[in-house]
């Protein structure tokens, strides 16, 4: 075989060749479908489009008829036994939409049957029973319209039922999320003035049906390109409908697509048409980064398809969209890329002028929602340059964009457009895998800073690990082919990168399951994971994906280098000491060793942003603790827990004396803090008898008051709702008064002459642990913390808990865990608690004595154990009641949020109870004398 082949060398020749003739073949039957009229598109049917298509008629010689019977035949041909038409398992959103226009089309037939004579009124009234039916059922279930990423769908939706309610004579269509989808509604209208679409071209125009008697559609006819309204064909069958003049153009492109679109004349309607230009740059792109060269592939097909995108670039001026005139930054800066391992590199500078933002690209110029994707494609486009320096700012810009998308996303990161979580990650795995390469050889040098350095192979790793994780049993991924050839194709560029040596096996085995299930499969099975108005598949597109899945995945990888200037990800004896550690605990025990090894060398990547921010609070000069023990995947919420507990007993407490004070202190503190939130112009509290404060005293608050507003004050606690916050503060008070009380008892127990008994407990050990004792760990403030997050970032500022009896469940988990995490704490910690003399679990009287009988260390530890498992029990049962309330209070209506929501929860309990393990295993906490 020659040629370079930059991925690595083939492992089989036949196969490679076979492959490569493939490839061939792929951009062959492309470039020869490219009209040069209409261009190119291998977009599947999509029923919105078809629907909207079926509804256009037009009178000649005063006789009126349906334009397109195939379309309305294709509706009745795709009708699901259940009345539905589009519904997919990926997107709700999509079944609504499709249901909803077949409805209209059928209920417009219904109305003027014209033409079409061969369908009974009473079967296409029992059509329209069972479609009716169908829309109503999925209405009332309707729970991703938030998250969906179908274009325009706060517009087409109302005016989709607006047109049914007309049609069927009724009121209203009432279903829970018609006011979330209202509003929506609202807030898009209001950023349009209508008046300006008969002027300069916008989006609007790719949504026309949504703006029936609105606009007059007369005024359009300019916006025409070619027959259709940006590329469109439902917006351009709108126009058809609602104009008063027939355009001859405009019909011929629809002709056209019925045509030659992937329907080829059974009446489906390709849902975007054309999609020359996303094509060209997806298919030249896909194979050439997936491990084809173009000397093996190069040919006519290759070198047209290339010349499509150029000349694409110089006649639109620098910018392209995926069809002629529809300019975006994604599709140009993939034409850019594919143009650049074409060895024909083009200037990004018009793009960088007309998409650049403050701290992103834009995907249109203008927008609410930047895109990931379309900002990882500047990345890559960027990368591939000659002149890299000169696009150090731009490089800069996107890799931090990127980061704080990857790192702001709950569970799958998502974008506007692709269904799948697994095509934005695998253009991160890419692009930042290209990031590390240069980085490692000085191309980026000084650009970016050691933690950014971190944060990029975090999110490489993490992406990764998790594709890994996510594999189903068979094979595949979702069972879908195209997702499936994301993950290969990501797997595969990750054998380059040194982190993941120690699973360079498993990613081979991986990557080897997933193109046994890809060759199982018939290429014609579609999977529908584009997004516009609805989803659909691009034939091509998905052929190259196949294709570059599989060479990638036959290639034989060099020794793994990318990524060996990061020295936080390179194992080290620590980490196999943490390894055995985390071995011994019983929820890792079960582990393979490749999944419990990447986990602790994920939670390394941590290590430097903690430490950077470690003394953001709690200053360390000239305090005597020993060096801390911190597990590797800690957070700065955890940092600052164990922080806390080292301060007030090394520092606050000495520095106070009188522990009465430091309590009003504590108040004083927390208190300013909710004024200064009420917009109280920054005035505080007066010291109410204590306003000669020593300078310690006055340090000491000025770092209490660092961390409390650090906690209370966190950006994202101040969008959570009024009562997580008000919990936050409640738990976060009754942490800090107990660490206050703790230094009391410690005081006391420490004046004790000999004994390891608390003589002088002001509680029952019962009442302790529910009290001082359990408050004294971090973990309910922490829980309340978490709770916040999920309000703020996943409930859009919503009660985590709305009604009273999950806010009490909540509760009891948040106590049962506390209680289990202070008593495995200090199961843990006797010898160290005996020595500091800090009040123990057993040093209460209750532990000393059964049935009359002293008890020995052994024996106190075993009834200790007892409790913290009758804890654990019940901490159980309140997760499992909360689930069931939760379902109970969402009904019919639960959606991934709420699903979401307790998988977080879980995930802090199970995170709880690693510590509580690891705490019988090894005492955690810093010796402080």
């Amino acid at each position: 075989m020659s040629g370079k082949i930059e991925n690595g060398t083939p492992k089989d020749l036949k196969t490679e060749d076979e492959l490569i003739s493939a490839a061939k073949s792929l951009l062959d039957r492309a470039f020869k479908s490219h009209h040069s009229y209409y261009g190119l598109c291998s977009t599947s049917c999509q029923v919105y489009d078809t629907a909207w298509v079926a509804m256009v008629s037009k009178t000649t010689d005063n006789v009126k008829q349906w334009l397109f019977p195939e379309c309305f035949h294709y509706l009745l041909k795709t009708q699901a036994a259940d009345g539905s038409w589009g519904r997919l398992p990926t997107t709700q959103t999509a079944g609504v939409l499709d249901t909803a226009s077949a409805l209209l089309a059928l209920l417009s037939h219904a109305r003027e049957p014209l033409q079409i004579l061969d369908v009974s009124p009473d079967e296409l009234g029992l059509r329209i029973q069972h479609g009716v039916a169908s829309l109503k059922r999925q209405l009332a279930i309707w729970n991703d319209v938030e998250e969906t990423n179908h274009i325009g769908v706060e517009l087409i939706v109302p005016a989709l039922l607006s047109m049914l309610e007309k049609e069927l004579g009724v009121s209203s269509f009432e279903f829970p999320c018609r006011d979330i989808l209202d509003k929506m509604h609202e807030e898009k209208l209001s950023h349009f003035d209508l008046e300006k679409v008969y002027g300069k071209p916008s989006s609007v125009l790719h949504s026309l049906e949504a703006f029936l008697g609105k606009i007059d559609f007369d005024r359009l006819s300019n916006h025409l390109y070619r027959g259709s309204m940006m590329a469109s064909p439902s917006s351009t069958a709108a126009y058809l409908i609602g104009a008063t003049k027939w355009d001859d153009e405009a019909e011929d492109y629809l002709r056209h697509v019925m045509r030659d679109g992937a329907g080829h004349g059974d009446g489906g309607i390709s849902g975007t048409f054309p999609t020359t230009h996303f094509e060209c740059s997806w298919v030249l792109a896909t194979l050439l980064k997936g491990g084809f060269t173009v000397k093996q592939i190069d040919g006519d097909a290759l070198r047209g398809l290339s010349t499509i995108l150029a000349d694409a670039l110089r006649d639109e001026k620098g910018v392209i969209g995926f069809a002629p005139h529809t300019a975006d930054v994604d599709d140009t800066a993939k034409a850019l890329l594919a143009l650049s391992l074409v060895n024909q590199p083009v200037s990004p500078d018009i793009m960088i002028k007309v998409f650049e933002a403050k701290d992103h690209f834009t995907t249109f110029g203008s927008e609410r929602d930047p895109s990931l994707t379309s900002n990882l494609h500047v990345l890559l486009s960027l990368l591939k340059q000659p002149k890299l320096s000169q696009y150090h700012p731009q490089i800069l810009k996107t890799t931090l964009f990127i980061c704080q998308r990857w790192w702001g996303s709950d569970h799958h990161v998502k974008d506007k457009w692709n269904l799948s979580h697994l095509y934005p990650t695998m253009l991160l795995v890419e692009a930042f895998t290209d990031v590390l390469h240069l980085v490692d050889g000085g191309k980026l040098s000084g650009l970016f800073d050691e933690n950014l350095k971190c944060k990029v192979g975090l999110s490489v790793f993490q992406a990764v690990l998790r594709i890994v994780l996510n594999q189903d049993d068979d094979g595949a991924w979702g069972g879908y082919r195209e997702q499936t050839c994301y993950a290969i194709l990501a797997l595969a560029q990750a054998r380059h990168v040194c982190f993941f040596t120690h699973m360079v096996d498993k990613l081979q085995s991986c990557i080897d399951h997933g193109v046994s299930w890809l060759k199982s499969r018939r290429l014609h099975s579609q999977d529908l994971t584009w997004t516009s108005k609805t989803a659909y598949e691009v034939g091509f597109v998905a052929e190259a994906y196949k294709l570059a899945a599989l060479q990638s995945a036959g290639l034989e990888v060099p020794a793994a280098t990318v990524g060996h200037s990061l020295t936080s990800a390179v194992p080290s004896s620590d980490l196999e000491q943490y390894i055995r550690l985390v071995r011994k605990t019983a929820l890792f025990s079960s582990l393979d060793d490749w999944e419990l090894r990447a986990s602790i060398i994920e939670s390394s990547f941590f290590v430097p942003l903690l430490q950077a921010q470690r003394v953001e609070i709690y200053p360390r000069d000239n305090i005597k603790i020993e060096e801390d023990r911190w597990l590797y995947d800690m957070m700065y919420l955890s940092l600052l827990g164990y922080q806390t507990d080292e301060y007030m007993e090394a520092v606050a407490g000495p520095v106070f004396g009188d522990i009465s004070l430091l309590h009003h202190t504590i108040d004083k503190i927390i208190d300013n803090t909710r004024l200064n939130s009420a917009g109280t112009n920054g005035s505080v509290r007066n010291g109410n008898g204590h306003q000669h404060e020593s300078p310690n005293i006055r340090q000491v608050e000025g770092t209490l008051t660092r961390f409390t507003n650090s906690v209370l004050k966190h950006k994202d606690v101040l969008r959570s709702s009024s009562c997580d916050q008000d919990t936050l503060r409640q738990e976060f008070r009754t942490f800090m008064h107990a660490h206050a009380t703790q230094l009391e008892d410690n005081s006391r127990f420490s004046k004790q002459d000999s004994g390891d008994v608390f003589s002088s407990p002001e509680q029952s050990y019962f009442q302790w642990v529910n009290g001082t004792g359990g408050s004294h760990v971090a973990c309910a403030y922490s829980f309340a913390f978490s709770n916040c997050l999920i309000s703020a970032n996943l409930l859009q500022g919503k009660d985590t808990f709305p009604s009273v009896t999950q806010k009490y469940l909540i509760s009891s988990v948040m106590r049962h865990a506390t209680n289990m995490c202070r008593m495995y704490n200090d199961f843990g910690s006797i010898a160290r608690d005996n020595a500091e003399r800090n009040v123990n679990s057993i040093h209460f009287p209750e532990f000393t004595l059964c049935n009359g009988m002293s008890q020995s260390l052994d024996e106190r530890k075993k009834r200790l154990s007892q409790i913290a498992t009758y804890e654990q029990a019940c901490l159980n049962r309140a997760l499992e009641a909360l689930e069931r309330q939760s379902q109970d209070d969402a009904g019919d209506c639960r959606g991934l949020k709420e699903v979401r929501k307790l998988k977080i929860v879980k995930l802090f309990c199970d995170v709880t109870d690693l510590y509580d393990q690891l705490y019988v295993i090894k005492d955690l906490s810093s010796n402080m004398k």
